[in-house]
């Protein structure tokens, strides 16, 4: 029985020989290997190395020496189609049959890299010609050196859809062969092809073994996209790899953390100030896929350093969009946790993104902020805590039920109820506060810094984002989302992390919110439309409240009370007035959260000038001057709704 070279290769890089050895033998890690006793021969002091990266085991004792199919072969005593199969089982790889067909497809997958390597350096090669003069300066203006750019071998795409296409088929590759890995697009107008990739830098995005499988372009100027990322075709699918994997596999051996940050050029700047454990996404939100990728790249639980923090860090920017993404990182984490894979989130300040940090203030600055990565305990805790007044009994019931709803979804059941333990800890200290400090009122009253008998929940050092506005134009700003996302469903692709992100003061509209949230984001269904949405918003009401008319704030939100306040959110409106309506009461709200923080951070600085004070500071300033920028206003002092009137 033969096997094709493709599904080798792949049953090879899908599992690390260090893993299979380490079930069978002993390892400790020795630098950027691990060493053994060897388990072919006796002997007593360690001559068994293995190298992952490398892919294979040496013996300088017996000279044994093999990849992790010998390795298996030899150790359990299988033959190798034996051992495959059982490889393949660990892989979760269907073992295929040599056939024609199969060989075939890998003689394509080759040339299909060839092309694309080629591809490369011709992009190279424009962007040091004449043509590629703009986009040398402009890369060399975000502070990279040639070397640098040779190193990403970045390139250039010029405006002409012509001349690659004239120059690759010209060497032997057809156009059809373009086309299906993405660099040639056939016009809709005409029966010609063109370059898909026009007037933008371009970065290479390799696999997992460093072989260029796809390309990301940047417009140098406002032009729209931004970014353009290749279309996914065999050899490439971008949720299911991240940009940087190649060099980022070899990180920890140097003791490099893995950071995740969220475009190539933070990638880029990153490994030029040494951190070569960087990655980025491809375009997207962090993937289920792309996690266990990052967790894959860790060496086995029992070969790890005690003394060392292996845990991937996700380094988001310090704008709005940056804080949305770490929440949604964070849900995304939530039921792939085990004792042995979990995640820290940091938060950038001061600069907008690791680029611009590490530009600014060096490499000590980007330290800092790796420093305060937070667990996902903490995470989980502030981002549910965040815009909860906590003053009655029914807002404290509120968020004790959805942080408990968080934790319940972690899929391992040990750490699910070592999450569970820990959270009750935190719950039974806050809501001890206001027994504690009645019996401990003549001793305030002697010069304790407490304030009265009113609970309030423990101050997390940085909360993510904080949100106390007074309870009327709250309840009316909760009800003008709703109408806005209900009315018009279309809304939820692009706002829908921003009302997964907030939560209600008021319970019925906060089920109303969990529950319009659970519909639209259900992958296998057709997008709805309003009055879908609706009926199903009615049935799941009525199932909730035991038939109750009512369905639980539905007809309150959906009323001539609410549109009186916010015309745009009317079922009559089009998708695009609902759009700028969101904007501008979404924003307007965020300014007045920011503002509120901003004072308080003043205040506490004024109080005690510490340097985490002082980061809280600096951080809330930033956010509040980009979301001016963002909105074109020159100030936040505008009310919430106030530019919402129809």
């Amino acid at each position: 029985m033969s096997f094709t070279p493709a599904f080798l290769a792949e049953l090879r890089d899908r599992l690390p020989l260090s893993e299979i050895a380490g079930k069978r033998i002993r390892l400790t890690r020795a630098g950027r290997e691990y060493k053994a006793c060897c388990p072919f021969h006796n002997e007593k002091s360690p001559s068994f190395y293995i190298n992952d990266d490398k892919q294979f085991y040496h013996c300088f004792g017996c000279g044994a020496h093999g990849d992790i199919i010998g390795f298996v072969m030899h150790h359990d005593r299988l033959s190798f189609p034996e051992a495959i199969e059982a490889l393949a089982a660990q892989a979760g790889l269907q073992v295929p049959r040599d056939t024609p067909v199969d060989r075939e497809k890998f003689d394509q997958e080759k040339r299909s890299y060839q092309l694309l390597d080629r591809a490369t350096a011709w992009f190279e090669e424009q962007l040091f010609a004449s043509s590629g003069r703009e986009a040398l300066n402009y890369l060399h203006g975000r502070g990279l050196s040639d070397e640098a750019i040779r190193r990403f071998r970045l390139g250039f795409a010029p405006n002409d859809g012509q001349s690659m296409l004239r120059k690759l088929t010209s060497e032997g590759f057809k156009i059809e062969e373009l086309a299906a890995v993405g660099l040639a697009k056939k016009s809709e107008e005409r029966n010609e092809f063109y370059s898909f990739f026009r007037n933008r830098v371009i970065f290479p995005v390799g696999d997992r073994r460093g072989r260029i499988v796809a390309f990301g372009g940047r417009v140098m100027g406002d032009g729209e996209p931004k970014y353009l990322n290749s279309p996914d075709h065999p050899l490439f699918h971008k949720g299911k790899l991240l940009y940087g994997l190649s060099r980022a596999r070899t990180a920890l051996n140097s003791g490099q953390p893995i950071i995740v940050v969220e475009g190539y050029m933070d990638v880029i700047a990153l490994v030029e100030a040494g951190y070569s454990g960087a990655v980025a996404p491809l375009g997207t939100a962090l993937t289920d896929d792309q996690l266990m990728i990052l967790w894959k790249l860790l060496p086995p639980q029992d070969a790890r350093d005690p003394t060392r923090d292996y845990c991937p860090i996700l380094c988001f920017d310090g704008d709005n969009a940056g804080l949305r993404a770490a929440g949604r990182a964070m849900e995304r984490a939530l039921p792939l946790l085990t004792p042995s894979q979990t995640i820290r989130i940091a938060t950038m300040t001061g600069a907008k993104d690791p680029d611009d940090l590490l530009r600014q203030s060096g490499k000590a600055a980007m330290d800092a902020i790796l420093k305060q990565a937070k667990p996902m305990i903490d995470v989980i805790w502030e981002m549910t805590i965040a815009g909860r007044q906590m003053r009655t009994p029914e807002e404290r019931g509120s968020f004790i039920a959805a942080i408990k709803q968080r934790v319940g979804r972690i899929g391992n059941e040990s750490l699910r109820q070592l999450y569970q333990d820990e959270i009750q800890k935190r719950l039974s200290t806050a809501f001890n506060w206001r027994a504690d400090n009645a019996s401990n009122q003549n001793r305030d009253n002697r010069g304790n810094n407490n304030r009265g008998g009113s609970w309030r929940p423990p101050q997390p050092p940085m909360p993510l984002i904080n949100r106390k506005l007074p309870p009327n134009a709250k309840r009316l700003f909760e009800k003008a989302i709703l109408a806005l996302m209900i009315n018009h469903p279309g809304l939820f692709a692009d706002f829908g992390e921003d009302l997964a992100t907030i939560a209600f003061l008021n319970p019925d509209l906060e089920g109303l919110r969990q529950r319009v949230i659970d519909i639209l984001s259900l992958e296998s269904q057709e997008p709805l439309d309003a009055e879908e949405l609706y009926r199903h918003l009615s049935h799941t009401g009525e199932a909730l409240s035991g038939g109750d008319s009512s369905h639980s704030g539905l007809e309150e939100v959906l009323s001539e009370t609410t549109y009186m306040h916010v015309g745009f959110a009317r079922p009559g409106r089009s998708l695009d007035q609902a759009r700028q309506g969101w904007k501008s009461i979404w924003n307007k709200y965020l300014q007045e959260q920011l503002q509120v923080d901003l004072q308080s951070a003043r205040r506490r600085y004024a109080e005690e000038s510490s340097d985490e004070n002082y980061t809280r500071l600096m951080t809330l300033r930033s956010q509040v001057e980009a979301l001016l920028t963002e909105s074109g206003e020159p100030n936040g002092s505008d009310t919430l709704l106030s530019s919402s009137q129809e």
